[in-house]
């Protein structure tokens, strides 16, 4: 079964006819149904996943909290706090096609965690978080697209 539905993937993504698109589009509408109703934090995790065809820069809620939780030095903002400073500055916490919140969150915590030393040297605390903001948009939303959050964290 496997053989057979990767060969028909094959098929499809090869292809040049719309209605093999479509056709794997209806299959899948109907498996994530069944798995809405009978998985739905499995059907989360495939929709978190299908969220990327969106952004240039995307990450999950989970992947988020993941990367985060493994920086080294600390990351300094829960996603609560960064969100209340978001709010309280503001900033977009999403731009269209460019960057989700997810992303736009673990830039600014990387940005901090790789970085703190230096901004501190040079950039008075007050004005620290609206400086990161700005480097991690910057980033996020490169004309020349070198950045991209999910090669850097290796998804």
């Amino acid at each position: 079964m496997k053989k057979e539905f990767s060969a028909l993937y094959d098929m499809m993504a090869r292809s040049e006819k719309v209605e093999y698109m479509h056709t794997f589009g209806m299959v899948h509408r109907e498996m994530m149904e069944w798995f809405i109703q009978n998985k739905p934090e499995l059907a989360q995790e495939w929709l978190d996943k299908l969220e990327s065809i969106r952004w240039k820069n995307y990450l999950s809620p989970k992947e988020a909290e993941k990367i985060v939780a493994k920086m080294n030095p600390q990351a300094p903002w829960s996603k609560e706090q960064w969100k209340q400073a978001m709010e309280k500055e503001g900033f977009e916490l999403e731009k269209e096609p460019c960057y989700n919140r997810c992303a736009l969150w673990v830039t600014m915590e990387m940005i901090m965690s790789d970085s703190s030393e230096t901004l501190s040297k040079f950039v008075q605390s007050a004005d620290i978080f609206k400086v990161v903001y700005g480097l991690a948009v910057d980033k996020l939303t490169d004309k020349d697209n070198v950045f991209n959050i999910r090669h850097y964290f290796s998804l």
